[in-house]
């Protein structure tokens, strides 16, 4: 099932984002394909503000996790300790 051609597009303003890993500083470890990445500068390009908030347990947190310049960064991550806001 998907939506017919005649639907609108709809622009996402806060998306909610697996990950294997995050870092004290925002930082997301996926699944290493980007496709997260890839859609989160699009819709913060341009100055959208898009809020990305990554779920996942707190044994994720990694103390520094390696990053590349096109790597996205979370503004939230909610485990089960509770929520963490990341300044950018």
């Amino acid at each position: 099932s998907h939506p017919p051609a005649t639907a609108g597009t709809a622009t996402p303003s806060v998306l909610l984002v697996p990950l294997l890993a995050f870092d004290s500083v925002g930082q997301r470890l996926g699944n290493g394909g980007g496709h997260y990445d890839r859609t989160v500068a699009q819709l913060r390009e341009g100055g959208g503000t898009a809020l990305v908030i990554g779920l996942a347990f707190s044994s994720q947190r990694m103390e520094k996790l390696p990053s590349e310049p096109h790597d996205q960064k979370l503004d939230w991550v909610v485990t089960e300790r509770g929520a963490t806001k990341f300044t950018q």
